[in-house]
């Protein structure tokens, strides 16, 4: 158990630095509605979240933008190190089909892997758990998306746990709890839509035509409340005016089935990218296994549902991942649902190698080797936060001296990344331009006329 509680304080306390230390840019500006004052007014975050529902961006993620950016940052370093610890929490979950046994070392292990899996090898995590706008619109996305499945997870556990003949009782609490999980995790980002209707449809079919057994009608009513949060979001104008505008979030918007054909490789690199370790990682596993399935069959039959699962984690992920090619060629962090997805389905087979003593050799040199190079990847992202958060820090205190001295045109260095391979890239800094849309939303933010960036000489 102490083993446990370490590891959770050791995440609250690395996430709590990096989102303190990752600052205030690109669409954090436009979503701080009251500027630099941070005075939160619920008419105003709902005013703006309809306005942004009817004009650009009808997820759920970027009306806690809108909430937690006018509260302040303050209120982002408090929630965002409990919503990352539940996100691993869940993809334990989803992996082994049951909660963290806290006294159990297998399962302190792999909770502790599943951390390192979410914050090194998901899609650009500077930005999509570190950053306020790229964490609400992509991890606390993904934690509402990732409740709904452990929901389903969970209340079909109860009924095949139940007496014989009997089903799983099915409270209010139940209910309420499908159809409203189902409704936000439909509108949470349209890069889920595919992989929850792909999940649930294989769950549908191996219980009613494998197991051939019944679904309760929670099954259908999330369903319902799902589809229902999918049309909501994808139906909405906001949407449409953002896929016919001519940069939307980053993407390359595609038209002509040539076009999306030649989409795919692209996709899958983007895909890719942060995916080196869990690729290794699965691949090695899934060769082990294969390798002990030969000599001894028996010993696998008790596994046959989590190694199911874990392929089915996988292959949707991939699907997800191309799915992208009926709209656009997304910025590699819209990557950030396939990826973390990709690490559940690498996670249950870690989980099945672990729990065959046949499986041999032993994971233990593999884990090792993952361990040492995601060591690295969290090192290093720390490093890089907190040379690029002096740097930020040193910009603002110039910003507010130019402003208290009555200069309205204020005229800043850039950021420098201080690695090559720095994790936190900007979606867009501010520019040499002060009319472009960082720069607009930066002089708002500070209560100036201008922002920009002083030009370097070659």
């Amino acid at each position: 158990m102490v083993w446990f509680w370490a590891l959770v304080a050791a995440a609250l306390l690395y996430v709590a630095l990096l989102s303190w230390w990752s600052p205030f840019t690109s669409d954090t500006y436009h979503h701080a509605l009251t500027g630099m004052e941070h005075r939160f007014s619920l008419s105003l975050v709902w005013e703006r979240c309809v306005a942004s529902y009817m004009s650009w961006n009808p997820r759920i993620g970027e009306y806690l933008a809108f909430a937690v950016a006018t509260a302040g940052k303050w209120l982002f370093i408090l929630l965002n190190p409990f919503v990352q610890v539940c996100l691993a929490l869940m993809m334990f979950y989803l992996a082994s089909g049951r909660r963290v046994d806290p006294r159990s070392w297998p399962d302190v292990r792999l909770f502790g892997l599943a951390l390192l899996l979410l914050f090194t090898c998901t899609a650009r995590p500077g930005v999509t758990i570190y950053w306020l706008s790229g964490a609400t619109n992509y991890s606390w996305g993904a934690a509402l998306w990732l409740g709904f499945l452990c929901l389903y997870r969970g209340l079909l556990e109860n009924r095949e746990n139940g007496e014989k003949g009997k089903p799983a009782k099915k409270g209010f609490g139940q209910w309420a709890g499908v159809v409203v999980l189902g409704l936000l995790a439909g509108m949470t980002n349209e890069n889920n839509i595919p992989g929850t209707w792909l999940l649930l449809g294989a769950l549908f079919v191996f219980v009613r035509l494998v197991r051939k057994e019944k679904l309760p009608l929670w099954f259908y009513a999330g369903v319902a409340a799902q589809v229902a949060g999918s049309l909501c979001m994808l139906l909405a104008p906001g949407l449409s005016a953002r896929m016919h505008s001519a940069t939307p979030g980053c993407a390359e918007p595609l038209s002509g089935v040539w076009d999306r054909w030649e989409a795919v490789p692209a996709l899958l690199l983007r895909m890719h990218e942060y995916l080196v370790l869990p690729l290794l990682l699965g691949a090695v596993a899934a060769w082990m296994l294969w390798r002990s399935f030969r000599r001894n069959r028996n010993a696998f039959r008790p596994w046959k549902i989590f190694i199911g699962t874990a392929a089915a984690y996988i292959l949707t992920a991939y699907a997800m991942a191309l799915s992208f090619a009926a709209a656009v060629v997304p910025a590699d962090h819209a990557m950030f649902s396939a990826t973390l997805l990709f690490g559940i389905g690498v996670l249950a087979l870690l989980r099945v190698w672990y729990g065959i003593p046949a499986a041999e050799p032993r994971p233990r040199m593999t884990v090792a080797v993952f361990l040492a190079l995601s060591g690295i990847c969290v090192l290093s992202t720390l490093h890089d936060h907190l040379l690029l958060f002096r740097q930020h820090e040193k910009r603002v205190r110039l910003i507010l001296e130019q402003k208290k001295a009555g200069f309205r045109e204020i005229v800043v260095p850039p950021l420098v990344p201080p690695s090559p391979w720095c994790s936190f890239i900007f979606w867009v800094d501010l520019s040499q331009n002060p009319e472009d849309y960082v720069n607009r939303g930066a002089a708002v933010y500070y209560g100036v006329r201008k922002i920009f960036i002083e030009k370097l000489e070659n």
